[in-house]
């Protein structure tokens, strides 16, 4: 129904300095996991990258250029083929009804990405992200898409179908070869604005209002250039309590013209080498001075003591102290965890917390990341996905600053070996009131089976693993229609509410094809509860703010933050799936101020804006 509006590895690593690294963390892995198994496998990282793909807008899909999937609807292979890795088919009740249908050309999305010449660079695969964000302040989301030659803007006409906007946005003049996004106010008026990362390139934008945006990079103390560097993820975050949004960006290799463009891992076979051939490039941290300008303070803030190659972040408050924290996900190097210290000052947890490898000790690839309870404990968990044939890891939080990887133990490893996970999100598909978990998958090598062997492949299908009340999960792409069946070099990810009908849909960025709009048409969808929370000062849209909802002895927890997936941002409106719940009995905020706000007798199934007292 539609919702109402209230006010209220190859060899190579054995000599480098990653896998001197990752054999220091397994060891030392060894006493806080009380033993040693087999010593580490190196990863082989996501040799990604990629700016590598030109955009084409307004042009009709080539049906005969995309990979269609053959296979009957029980089984999944990760190229169409019979021969391809399997994975179970869930039974109707494991499923649950789940359905999405692809409508992005329906909706007035027709944007797709053209290959660049093969074999593919690192730069070439790395690919694009996407972002969900009101731009223009009328209550709908709209769509950003990152890439060459400019990023693309499409506003939702207020029936949940788009339009092309990016020449009045002034985003056509924004030439470069551009990778990643984040969204927040950092200029304090209330409007989120807009940062977009790129391969030695990088532009602010302040949000002018009605969908136009005005570049300040420079005037805001940017380098337009990135100083040569290679921007990935990125995110606003007030960090210091002050209420002014201050910037992270990962980093990712020391690649350009000169360095090393292909690497053979099979004899014969010429590919985009992994990120250990390259040097690592760290983080980069920026306050906000609230006079419209940003001084970077990455040298005393302990981000130049991360691993680097990083490719995700994602914030949450890991040890509740009303300080953001952040997980940074590097390629092939174990991740970090910075704690927040209060004054732009952080330490890496890491390691100690459980989070900067896997479960068998060894480092991730880390190409995406997400922050969401999938066991309704009250606490948030963190899905990171990772390189085909090593599974995806699920971060259980056990005790405060602590976590232990249950991806085994919950079928999400077995389910996501065969894939290669980017962008990733927490997404009730039916609203049952437990968070199921969409995954944009694809390879890095063009040629990755004749690399790899049968079992390996370019495109892949996506992955919509359905959480069976946080014990278990299944996949049901199978049950899944052809267009959402088909396999696709999946990158960018995001949820969002297109038509605000109260089923969170996707978007899904393929980094050699159409981008995909996918409706969620569960029949059987629960009861839900949708909140925009308005803060005061100049944290208007409430970032780092931490909501709670209770319903008896039931518990549902979010907090504000956009940032996360892969190269991407997710609308900041927080989504409840409530099951057979048709009211709250309780909604709590803790706003970064400090101060608490509760709100009672809260019904199900609206939309709620939910404001901070002055």
């Amino acid at each position: 129904m539609p919702a109402a509006f209230f006010s209220i590895a190859p060899a190579r690593f054995v000599a480098s300095p990653p896998r001197a690294l990752e054999l220091v963390v397994w060891l030392v892995g060894c006493v806080l996991l009380g033993g040693c198994g087999e010593q580490p496998t190196p990863s082989r990282p996501s040799g990604p990258v990629g700016q590598g793909t030109a955009v084409q807008r307004n042009l009709p899909v080539d049906e005969a250029s995309r990979t269609t999937a053959t296979q009957p609807p029980g089984t999944v292979a990760t190229d169409g083929s019979p021969s391809a890795f399997t994975l179970p088919v869930p039974t109707d009740e494991q499923a649950g009804g789940v359905g999405f249908r692809e409508v992005a050309a329906e909706r007035g999305i027709a944007l797709r990405r053209t290959p660049r010449p093969y074999p593919l660079t690192i730069l070439d695969s790395f690919g694009t992200g996407c972002a969900a964000w009101d731009a223009n302040e009328d209550g709908w989301p709209d769509l950003l898409f990152v890439g060459a030659p400019h990023p693309v803007l499409f506003l939702n006409d207020g029936t949940g179908h788009f339009r092309d906007a990016t020449t009045e946005s002034g985003l056509a003049d924004e030439t470069g070869e551009w990778t990643g996004c984040a969204v927040g106010d950092w200029s304090g008026d209330g409007r989120p604005d807009l940062l977009v990362t790129g391969y030695r390139r990088l532009a602010l934008f302040r949000n002018l209002g009605e969908g136009r945006l005005e570049r300040m990079t420079g005037a805001a103390g940017l380098p337009s250039d990135n100083d040569q560097h290679w921007g990935a993820s990125a995110g606003f975050m007030d960090l210091d309590g002050d209420q002014w949004l201050d910037l992270v960006m990962v980093q990712y290799v020391d690649f350009g013209a000169d360095s090393r463009q292909h690497c053979e891992y099979k004899p014969g076979i010429k590919t985009g080498c992994t990120p250990s051939e390259y040097l690592p490039e760290r983080p980069r941290i920026w306050r906000n001075t609230g006079e419209g300008r940003f001084e970077e303070v990455t040298g005393t803030s302990g981000f130049d003591q991360s691993a680097g190659a990083g490719m995700v972040l994602a914030f949450h408050d890991v040890d509740g102290d009303g300080r953001p924290d952040v997980y940074l996900g590097n390629d092939g190097r174990p991740a970090d965890l910075m704690q927040n210290l209060g004054g732009m000052r952080f330490e890496n947890l890491g390691l100690v917390a459980g989070v900067a490898v896997t479960e068998t000790t060894t480092s991730m690839a880390a190409m995406g990341a997400d922050w969401g309870d999938f066991d309704r404990d009250g606490h948030l968990d963190l899905a990171v996905t990772n390189f085909q044939k090593q599974g995806f890891a699920l971060y259980r939080r056990t005790a405060p600053v602590l976590y232990s990887d249950v991806a085994a133990r919950t079928g999400l490893a077995a389910l996501t070996r065969p894939r290669l996970g980017f962008g990733v999100q927490w997404i009730d598909f039916d609203n049952d009131g437990w968070p199921d978990l969409a995954c944009a998958n694809g390879h890095v090598y063009d040629n990755a089976a004749a690399l790899e062997g049968g079992a390996s492949s370019y495109r892949q299908p996506l992955s919509l693993l359905r959480n069976l009340a946080g014990k278990k999960f299944v996949d049901v792409i199978a049950r899944q229609g052809e267009d959402v069946r088909q396999p696709l070099v999946g990158r960018g990810l995001v949820r969002i509410d297109f038509n605000q009908d109260g089923r969170l849909d996707l978007v899904v960025v393929d980094h050699e094809g159409p981008v995909r709009l996918l409706e969620n048409i569960t029949p059987t969808a629960g009861n839900w509860l949708q909140l925009d929370l308005r803060g005061k000062g100049p944290n208007r849209l409430a970032y780092g703010a931490r909501v709670t909802g209770r319903a008896g002895d039931r518990i549902w927890v979010a907090e504000v933050s956009p940032a996360n997936s892969y190269l991407s941002s997710s609308d900041r409106c927080l989504h409840w799936g409530l099951g057979t719940v048709e009211r709250l009995e309780q909604v709590t905020v803790q706003w970064r101020t400090g101060e608490t706000q509760t709100w009672e007798n809260v019904a199900a199934n609206q939309k709620l804006q939910l404001v901070q007292e002055p």
